[in-house]
């Protein structure tokens, strides 16, 4: 692994590709965190606001997603990532004189929901070129690089970004934040490998989106069969639903809390965040360390469970040592489950159809995010966020009270994969 691993950062075009992604997730990071700071501005006092965010940021991926590969497939991935962040930049240089003509904060919104959907082009093309860059058989150890200094700029990028925000405002933080991209674009166009054009490429556009739609929804159609015809598959669902649903809370309501309740502002949501990235790092190396029997339905419903219990202990006690430590809780468990969702998927399902079933997944999550941060938002500012988190702290304690009766007997390791 380690031969393999100084191979690939000896490759030019490799080391400019990881160039490429981790400038541009450090300014994807800062993005969030001005999105944080303009939604304090633009809606203070209101819960319902981060509501709102959520929705500019996981909307247009929603929107895209079925499409987005047809697309991305038939243009060169190298110019692919140099225009979209091109164009991203120039959305964010534009707002300030757009929010300053208007007297408005709407060019923000609208803004970041095109920052947001442009940045799924981004997150396509750089996977899709990272094979031809190091060759098929290095391809872990790649991705394995170039996400060990994804993780580290996004905690630059919430961490150092909350106080840079804090320090020079928003109007300067967006002028900054354009330079990221711009930079990120600048080092695309350096890589120089050839891409050969795709079979795909050919033919009508019109025909290739029009038939990416269709087989889209024949991936829906073919996991609802699967949950029916298997109960460990039904389950991962359920909890990927439950599970996007506590990160949701997470985005409106704590960061609600953190900022506008307890007076820390952007930087200390920055430094929460922070926490979290941690805490997601440690649960990745923990979980690694399990047996490969361990009882996976158990284990998710154990986490949930958990947390039902600490957004119930959060409606009558909140404090910062608390909220730390809730903060490293939580990270330590969305890897867990991320990672123990993602093992049983892919035990059960065939190789065939694991490809529709995970891009499925995808669409689940952001539909489920818009969904949960809607509600949630709306209800919080109905009645209070203490009744808020007090509601979802039972309502979490419920569902794995349910799950225990429902996964009696599963360990997630005993059926064998459902076929195509």
């Amino acid at each position: 692994m380690l031969a393999n691993l100084g191979a690939v950062l000896r490759i030019a075009d490799f080391r400019r590709l990881v160039g490429v992604t981790t400038v541009s997730q450090l300014g994807d990071r800062l993005t969030h965190m001005l999105l944080i700071t303009l939604i304090a501005v633009a809606r203070p006092g209101r819960l319902f606001g981060y509501s709102e965010g959520a929705l500019v940021f996981a909307l247009p991926t929603l929107l895209l997603c079925p499409v987005v590969g047809v697309l991305v497939d038939r243009w060169s991935k190298r110019r692919t990532l140099a225009f979209t962040h091109f164009i991203q930049s120039g959305l964010l240089l534009a707002t300030p004189l757009a929010i300053h003509l208007t007297g408005s904060f709407l060019p923000f919104w609208v803004a970041l929901f095109l920052f947001f959907g442009l940045d799924l082009f981004n997150n396509t093309a750089a996977p899709a070129l990272l094979p031809r860059l190091v060759g098929e058989r290095r391809v872990l150890a790649a991705n394995s690089a170039s996400l060990a200094l994804a993780r580290v700029a996004t905690i630059a990028g919430m961490v150092v970004g909350g106080f840079l925000l804090n320090w020079v405002g928003w109007n300067a933080g967006l002028v900054i934040n354009a330079g990221t991209h711009l930079t990120a674009g600048l080092l695309a166009l350096t890589i120089v490998a050839r891409e050969p054009v795709a079979p795909a490429a050919a033919g009508s556009l019109g025909r290739a989106l029009s038939s990416a739609l269709r087989g889209f929804g024949r991936e829906l159609a073919e996991v609802l069969r699967l949950v029916a015809v298997n109960r460990l598959i039904a389950f991962v669902l359920a909890s990927i639903i439950v599970s996007t649903f506590i990160s949701a809370v997470s985005y409106t309501v704590l960061i609600f809390l953190v900022q506008q309740v307890m007076g820390h502002g952007t930087a200390g949501v920055g430094i929460f965040a922070g926490v979290l990235a941690v805490g997601m790092v440690a649960g990745a190396v923990v979980i690694g360390l399990f047996p490969d029997n361990v009882n996976r339905p158990l284990l998710v419903l154990l986490s949930v469970l958990a947390f039902g219990l600490l957004f119930t202990v959060g409606w009558f006690h909140l404090s910062v040592p608390f909220l730390v430590a809730a903060a490293l809780f939580s990270g330590v468990t969305f890897s867990w489950l991320g990672v123990v969702q993602t093992t049983m998927l892919q035990e059960q399902a065939a190789p065939g159809i694991r490809a529709r079933i995970f891009a499925v997944r995808e669409f689940v999550n952001n539909a489920t995010f818009i969904a949960s941060a809607l509600l949630v938002g709306l209800y919080g500012d109905f009645t209070s966020y203490r009744h808020a988190l007090a509601g979802i702290g039972l309502a979490l304690i419920v569902l794995a009270a349910l799950g225990f009766i429902f996964t009696r007997g599963m360990r997630g390791v005993d059926a064998g994969p459902v076929s195509d």
